[in-house]
């Protein structure tokens, strides 16, 4: 004879819940290939890449340096293609 079991059955969403807190992630996978400390770094780099892309355009662009000078942004144009100045090295 079979010993009887209580049946204890979860609900789906309660077992969904508990299966995906259990399931083994990021390191614990055998094909991972980053580490923890890689993806905080990768996450780290792109930040940094956003700074530096908002610091350009907001102080290297030619509207931004247009604005520096007191200039018209086609000045600026003029200035870096050598028609305006190109007596200057």
């Amino acid at each position: 004879m079979k010993a009887h079991r209580p049946e204890k059955r979860l609900e789906r969403g309660e077992y969904l819940s508990r299966a995906r807190s259990m399931a083994p992630r990021g390191q614990d996978l055998p094909q991972t290939k980053l580490l923890d400390l890689d993806i905080v770094s990768i996450r780290s780099a792109a930040k940094q890449r956003e700074n530096l892309r908002k610091h350009i355009r907001d102080n290297l662009s030619n509207e931004a340096l247009a604005k520096q000078y007191g200039v018209h942004v086609r000045t600026i144009e003029k200035c870096l293609a050598y028609e305006t100045g190109s007596h200057v090295v």
